[in-house]
């Protein structure tokens, strides 16, 4: 851990074209067992090549990521949604595809429907810790129950012992999957989505060159998408 400081850490005589990145555990989009990290893991590496960058990344609990980010520890993470306030921590990168849709997972033979936040205050709804939900929902003082993990959330759905799980579309199918294969035709996701959410890489402000590292990977991150990379990754991980 202490070469790892000394190599990659903004605070550090770290080269110019060397980059740490913190990410948590957020199949199927990024993970640490997944195949190369998952693809937006391969989309992030490819785009910093091409402007001649060396990643490395290492995988941790959400909100530590976070905090590292925050503080200088590392030079930055992904992904995160964009809000105002982590304006204040972070540079952000262009949007990396494709969009989070954001809503809720329930039991198929669960009759719950609603036209407004409020319609849902009898039931309990599970959501993960830190995240950065749509400000219509965190303000609606429904009962919730809190967890540390996309994947604890939905056990928890699975258990009953929520009735909504709040979560991405994607990732929720994944879990359930992968997860609770013999029950995955036991819950469905309430369409239409809540909310469609724009996913960035972000750098530092703790780090001098965060806006010069953000230009650098923009201008990557196109030529990924442009030139059928994007599309080639994406299809390597069977999207």
């Amino acid at each position: 851990m202490l070469l790892t400081t000394i190599l990659f850490s903004p605070q550090g005589n770290s080269s110019e074209k060397e980059i740490f990145l913190t990410s948590t555990e957020y199949p199927p989009y990024y993970g640490q067992k997944l195949k190369n990290n998952g693809f937006i893991t391969e989309v992030i590496r490819a785009a910093f090549e091409k402007e001649g960058y060396k990643v490395k990344v290492e995988f941790y609990p959400w909100l530590r990521c976070k905090k590292m980010a925050e503080n200088g520890e590392s030079d930055g993470m992904y992904t995160l949604w964009h809000t105002e306030e982590r304006e204040k921590w972070f540079v952000f990168s262009n949007p990396i595809p494709p969009q989070n849709a954001i809503g809720f997972y329930k039991r198929t033979d669960r009759e719950i429907t609603f036209e407004a936040y409020q319609d849902l205050k009898p039931y309990i709804i599970g959501s993960v810790l830190g995240y950065a939900y749509p400000p219509e929902f965190m303000m609606a003082e429904l009962k919730d129950s809190v967890f540390y993990t996309d994947e604890k959330l939905i056990t928890k759905l699975v258990q009953g012992r929520i009735d909504l799980a709040i979560i991405d579309r994607l990732q929720g199918a994944y879990l359930l999957k992968t997860k609770f294969l013999t029950k995955n035709n036991q819950f469905e996701f309430m369409e239409p989505p809540l909310e469609m959410r724009q996913q960035y890489l972000v750098i530092s402000k703790k780090s001098k060159r965060a806006q010069k590292i953000i230009n650098d990977f923009n201008r990557g991150l196109e030529k990924v998408i442009n030139n059928g990379f994007y599309d080639e990754i994406t299809g390597g991980h069977g999207f």
